[in-house]
């Protein structure tokens, strides 16, 4: 098994080791995933790139960890069945002859690997469901190496869309509350997609849930404060005192979309001009220090104005905007074609109809995520036939799908009279 285990720390660093330089490069590797040190004079005995001489048992385990297997005798073990791992049928079929702990290595397998882990980690998840095995669910949120921090945003984003889709139609009440006591839950799933849609129905449940539990971690908190304003403020009531006071103050450390979505309620509630300075230099302050987060600090400015009309909101995002961000992630093209539908909006608004149609036209709708999808697709609707009404085009068929949309959306605040008086100065 000698050659497989070569062939697989190949496929973990990402390239074939051929000189001294490489083998140097995958020392280091080594030492910064698995904290054990091997030589990259070993390393090059190994590989053969000097005369071969048969490694020690310990090195051979160092080796089979840094591929994310718990020693050689794991990676000889498994390595048979993992190597058919890419046909997706042998995924279910592992999940129902595997154990949890075999699951796991599959899955680090394909996450070193960069083998659609976001969707091979749904779909585990997803089956695990299904056949109730709650404990080992539980299990995988919480292995150390697919914690939140340990990977890109694309793949939280791809995960948190496909399993909130299937939490979305599908309750099971007590593994939901299990599951919603887990950070890894929580930051995958809850924290990584708001659900506007669902503020009145499933997802509005898991945040009073959480907003309920004792000991949550800061961040989660933070989340929780700043998500709960919006549910009052979505249904046409008003915010409780006790909700208002747990709003955080705005802080460089936040999140980007997490700070942006404090800076809209900060601009929303705010009581007099003064204070709203103070925010906007605030988040003037973070989108020069920080201009690559653009998209991210924006984000939910761009949802907001759209949503409540602030004016001070609206204007100050807008000449924020005029220079669009570019998507570097998967997970951007969602932000940005939101930013461009407010866009669309403000052109409208100031009667520049050819160039809001060219912008609606090209945007990427598809690409946002599911949270937001349905009610961009009821504004884009509405933009659309505001610009038909201009062009003296017929809108009877843009009409029944924005009734459609409307109907299917559980939002107080959007009724009929709200999109009649959209563009009311």
């Amino acid at each position: 098994m000698i050659d497989e285990l070569k062939a697989q720390i190949e496929r973990t660093f990402g390239q074939k080791v051929t000189n001294r330089r490489q083998a140097e490069l995958l020392s280091q590797d080594i030492y910064l995933k698995t904290k054990q040190l091997v030589s990259y004079n070993t390393i090059r005995r190994f590989f053969g790139l000097v005369a071969f001489t048969k490694p020690r048992q310990s090195t051979l385990d160092y080796l089979a960890q840094y591929c994310s297997f718990s020693s050689y005798l794991e990676f000889c073990r498994q390595f048979p069945s993992l190597d058919s791992w890419p046909k997706w049928e042998s995924l279910f079929l592992s999940l129902n002859a595997f154990s949890i702990d075999d699951l796991l290595i599959q899955l680090k397998k394909r996450k070193n690997e960069h083998q659609d882990f976001a969707l091979s980690f749904s779909i585990a998840a997803k089956e695990l469901l299904v056949q109730e095995r709650v404990a080992d669910l539980v299990r995988l949120f919480q292995e150390p190496e697919f914690q939140f921090l340990n990977l890109n945003f694309d793949d939280v984003s791809q995960i948190g869309v496909i399993l909130g889709l299937h939490f979305r139609n599908n309750t099971n009440i007590e593994t939901e509350k299990l599951l919603l006591q887990q950070v890894n839950f929580r930051d995958l799933v809850v924290k990584s997609n708001v659900d506007y849609t669902q503020f009145n129905s499933k997802y509005g449940a898991w945040i009073q849930y959480i907003a309920s539990l004792k000991g949550i971690d800061q961040e989660t908190k933070q989340f929780v404060n700043s998500i709960r304003p919006f549910m009052f403020l979505l249904n046409e009531e008003s915010i409780p005192t006790g909700v208002m006071n747990k709003i955080e103050d705005l802080t460089e450390k936040q999140h980007p979309i997490l700070f942006g979505r404090i800076f809209c309620l900060k601009m929303i509630l705010a009581k007099d001009q003064r204070e709203r300075l103070k925010y906007v230099a605030l988040m003037k302050k973070r989108l020069n220090k920080e201009p690559h987060f653009q998209a991210e600090l924006l984000y939910v400015p761009a949802i907001q104005s759209i949503l409540t009309k602030n004016p001070c909101l609206s204007d100050f995002t807008y000449s924020h905007l005029q220079r669009q961000p570019i998507a570097q992630h998967w997970y951007q093209i969602s932000l940005i074609s939101i930013q461009q539908i407010f866009i669309a909006a403000r052109l409208i608004e100031k009667k520049e109809y050819y160039l809001a149609q060219s912008l609606i036209a090209h945007n990427p709708i598809d690409q946002i995520r599911f949270g937001y999808k349905e009610i961009m697709d009821l504004f884009i609707t509405f933009f659309k036939i505001k610009i038909a009404v201009h062009f003296n085009e017929d809108i009877a068929v843009l009409e029944a799908r924005f009734n459609c949309l409307l109907q299917r959306i559980n939002l107080p605040l959007l009724s009929k009279p709200y999109f009649e008086r959209y563009f009311e100065v």
